[in-house]
């Protein structure tokens, strides 16, 4: 277990407070936040665990490609479609349901019933006729690459000072963590200080994580999704000139080191190993 050598230590090192936490039981639906998440060894609790598998490719579908999946909720045992009705996942006949909804044969899997299977994207988000390629999904998981997905209040604020046309609401960005810098990373005229925790722990509650990489977008945070959020081709670019250093990117992957439990306005804590 990692702890740090003093109380006084620990202080030193914080660097901001957990603003929000989310969980997306099924994988590409509409998430919600909760005050709470549990990360486990691999993984948030409870986060993409449902998928749907096209039956005629026996590929993972992601709104990457089918982009009407972000209509729907996601829930720990239900889905709820645009209209308001309700699919228990765990009931006979949930995928036919859910074929008929988006038009496509697919089947309702956990991630140990679909092992090895592989997600499409392509790298031209803006485009939708792109070609897409596949990208193998994380052993045993529907993540896409990392177990954690951090971003931050401030960063979203420089961009949307910079880019105010633009709505950069923290929903197009699928967060697990959203976290509050405090009043100077305001100040940093050059935004996306949190790039900085790369290859650095983070103590968050009771888990420590570490800082893989910042997260490259794909065409996720340009789709149409509910409740006034309109496709935004622009954003890709805009992403891209914001952020000189890593150019469409935003936000950070963070792999687990310990397990443990994260609450809204827990402190967040950077340090070396």
């Amino acid at each position: 277990m990692l702890v740090f050598q003093s109380e006084e230590e620990a202080k030193m090192n914080v660097v901001g407070s957990v603003a929000a936490c989310w969980r997306y039981p099924v994988k590409s639906l509409q998430g919600f936040e909760t005050g709470e998440i549990d990360i486990g060894p691999n993984e948030v609790k409870g986060d993409r665990q449902w998928g749907f598998l096209d039956k005629s490719t026996n590929k993972l579908m992601s709104a990457k490609r089918y982009s009407a999946m972000l209509g729907a909720a996601g829930f720990d045992e239900h889905v709820e479609l645009p209209g308001g009705d309700q699919i228990r996942l765990d009931q006979p006949g949930a995928s036919a349901a859910l074929s008929a909804w988006l038009g496509v044969d697919l089947e309702v899997v956990r991630p140990s019933e679909a092992a090895g299977t592989v997600y499409q994207m392509t790298f031209d988000p803006p485009n939708d006729d792109a070609e897409y390629v596949d990208i193998p999904t994380p052993s045993g998981t529907f993540l896409d690459l990392a177990p954690l997905h951090l971003i931050s209040t401030n960063t979203l604020a420089y961009c949307r000072a910079k880019q105010p046309e633009l709505d950069w609401d923290v929903r197009r960005f699928r967060p697990n963590l959203v976290v509050d810098l405090g009043a100077t990373a305001t100040e940093d005229a050059d935004g996306f200080t949190e790039e900085q925790w790369v290859g650095r722990n983070l103590k968050l509650g009771t888990a420590v994580a570490k800082v893989m990489m910042p997260t490259v977008r794909c065409a996720m945070p340009l789709r149409a999704q509910p409740d006034g959020l309109e496709r935004q081709p622009q954003m890709f670019k805009a992403m891209s000139e914001l952020n000189t250093n890593h150019p469409n990117h935003l936000g950070l992957y963070l792999d687990v080191v310990q397990p443990g439990t994260v609450r809204t306005g827990d402190t967040i804590e950077v340090f070396d190993e």
